[in-house]
C-alpha cells in the first residue's frame, strides 16, 4: 500500500489543500471523460479512498500496537535507538496523541469523501465497481494485468500474507463506508 498522506501535526491536519478531496473527485470526472468510468473509479475509490483507509488501519494498528507496551509492567515511553553515529529518540506518547488525532481526522476526511464521491457517482456505478473485485492502489487502474504481474515477479510491487489480508480488511471497510455489502 502505498500512503503518500503525511499528517502535519503542527497544522493538526493531514492535507494542506483544504479542497484536495474534490480536487480528486474533479480529476476523476476528466479521467471518465476521458478513458471511462472503471478507471475513474480506480483513481478515485480504488486508489485515493484506499489510501485513506490504510492511512485509518496504520493509524489504528499504531495505537493499539502502543496499548500493549503501556500494559507491559516496564514501559518506558522515551524509545533511544542507535544507528551508526545518530540517536533516534521516539516518545510513544506523543506518537499515541498524533495517532489518534489522526484517526480523527480521517475518519472525518472519510465520511466527507464518500458524500462528494456519491454526488457524482451513482450508487450502482459504485457497487458495480466493488463488484468487479478491482485491484486496489495506484498500480489498480495504470497497469495491465501482465504489467501488474510482471512486477510482483520482479518484487517492484510487496505481496506477502499480511499484504493480501490488510487489504481485505481494508477493502470491506470500504464497503462499509459506501453501504455496500
Amino acid at each position: 500500500m502505498n500512503t503518500d498522506f503525511l499528517y502535519n501535526k503542527a497544522m493538526g491536519k493531514i492535507f494542506i489543500n483544504d479542497n484536495q478531496l474534490q480536487d480528486w473527485v474533479d480529476a476523476s470526472e476528466e479521467i471518465k471523460e476521458r478513458f471511462g468510468i472503471e478507471k475513474a473509479l480506480g483513481y478515485l475509490i480504488g486508489e485515493k479512498f484506499y489510501n485513506l483507509v490504510g492511512t485509518l488501519h496504520a493509524a489504528q494498528t499504531m495505537v493499539r500496537a502502543i496499548d500493549d507496551k503501556r500494559k507491559e509492567p516496564e514501559y518506558n515511553p522515551i524509545s533511544i535507538a542507535r544507528y551508526n553515529d545518530r540517536e533516534i529518540i521516539t516518545n510513544f506518547n506523543d506518537m499515541y496523541e498524533s495517532r489518534r488525532e489522526l484517526i480523527t481526522e480521517v475518519k472525518d476526511l472519510l465520511g466527507r469523501f464518500v458524500v462528494s464521491i456519491m454526488e457524482v457517482y451513482t450508487p450502482h456505478a459504485i457497487r458495480q465497481y466493488f463488484e468487479s473485485h478491482p485491484r486496489l492502489g495506484v498500480y489498480g487502474h495504470v497497469i495491465s494485468d501482465e504489467q501488474y504481474e510482471f512486477l510482483l515477479e520482479q518484487g517492484a510491487i510487496e505481496h506477502s500474507l499480511e499484504t493480501e489480508v490488510e487489504d481485505a480488511l481494508i477493502f470491506g471497510d470500504m464497503l462499509k463506508y459506501f453501504g455496500v455489502s
